[in-house]
């Protein structure tokens, strides 16, 4: 287990160059769990988000249809307000 651990305030401090020598001491003690966390955090980081065309175009549809009739769109009151409604009716 490692025993390195950074003020969280300091961070916000450090230029880009102390915050990556940080991590790259946190890297170099790192065991198989921590490793394995940070490779799935920057695998995270950097992948977009994958949907599929026909995701797309179902939101393109949906945004379309908001777009030419606003009146059909609720607002976020009234959304709020339907979504509490159905949660007591489902208690």
């Amino acid at each position: 287990m490692i025993d390195f651990k950074v003020n969280l305030n300091k961070h916000l401090e450090m230029n880009l160059v102390d915050k990556k020598e940080t991590l790259m001491h946190i890297v170099q003690d790192a065991d198989d769990k921590l490793t394995g966390l940070l490779i799935a955090l920057a695998n995270e980081y950097n992948s977009p988000e994958n949907y599929s065309s026909e995701e797309l175009d179902s939101f393109y549809e949906i945004r379309d249809a908001l777009l030419n009739e606003p009146q059909t769109a609720y607002t976020p009151a009234k959304a709020h307000e339907i979504i509490r409604n159905k949660k007591q009716d489902a208690v």
